[in-house]
């Protein structure tokens, strides 16, 4: 497998349970131990569980412990941040509760490699929407999701980067504040897009104890066509490269 860059976590410090479910399914991942792996724990009241966690599924992994709390707004920026200071063409974003597909890298190196020159593509994202049945090779055009996603440096440095925090800000009153908001802004102002696999390749499993989780609305928001294990197979884009932005713009429909 040709490894494009690196995976970086962000881990609250409060939930060792499911974070323990999601390192078992990255530990399924064909080709994880390839791939330099960094986790950003924040200091939660049950740190010391998580870090014991971690040394447990992946004892070769970086842990890196704030002094302070973070938060879900700056631990993200600073987790990708890190990835890029220390050299990374192409960074995994992964969250202590979103477990992934034993194909998720397979997916994620495709796309690291077919849009690395495209910068039509601000990014890559693990988690689809769509309704189920859908094709498990294909790549297309879709939303962006927080639930395990990628970028490029340069992508990062021009621009998530810089424009992060203010971007997260909602413009007006009774906007979305938050990164993924802020993401989808960018995407908007730049006339970008994210790929996705159209089978989903992440899925969310903590319905309770996150920041801004509902519990009730946790199911509806699941992925219909995540499987935990699919077969290696080539993946092919169903959407040419550089077309879907100017598609999007002109009033064409996203998958």
């Amino acid at each position: 497998m040709i490894v494009p860059g690196s995976l970086v976590f962000t881990v609250s410090g409060e939930r060792p349970g499911y974070l323990a479910e999601v390192l078992t399914s990255w530990g399924r991942a064909r080709g994880v131990a390839d791939w330099p792996m960094t986790f950003l724990l924040e200091p939660g009241t049950r740190a010391r569980e998580c870090r014991t966690v971690i040394a447990d599924a992946f004892p070769a992994a970086d842990v890196v412990v704030h002094p302070e709390r973070l938060g879900v707004l700056a631990n993200p920026h600073r987790a990708l941040a890190t990835a890029f200071e220390r050299g990374a063409a192409f960074a995994v974003l992964g969250e202590e509760d979103i477990v992934v597909a034993d194909d998720v890298l397979e997916f994620f190196t495709h796309a690291a490699v077919a849009h690395r020159d495209d910068p039509s593509v601000l990014a890559a994202c693990a988690f689809s929407r769509l309704p189920a049945p859908q094709p498990a090779d294909a790549v297309g055009s879709g939303r962006f999701s927080p639930w395990v996603w990628g970028t490029w440096s340069d992508r990062w440095h021009d621009t998530l980067g810089p424009r992060w925090f203010e971007a997260a800000r909602a413009p007006e009153p009774g906007g979305g504040n938050g990164f993924d908001f802020g993401v989808e802004r960018m995407m908007a102002a730049s006339g970008r897009r994210v790929v996705i696999p159209l089978a989903s390749r992440s899925d969310d499993i903590g319905q309770y104890g996150g920041v801004h989780a509902v519990p009730e609305d946790w199911e509806a928001g699941r992925a219909a066509t995540f499987a935990a294990h699919r077969e290696p197979r080539p993946f092919r884009d169903v959407t040419p490269v550089g077309v879907a932005a100017a598609a999007t713009r002109r009033g064409a429909p996203r998958t």
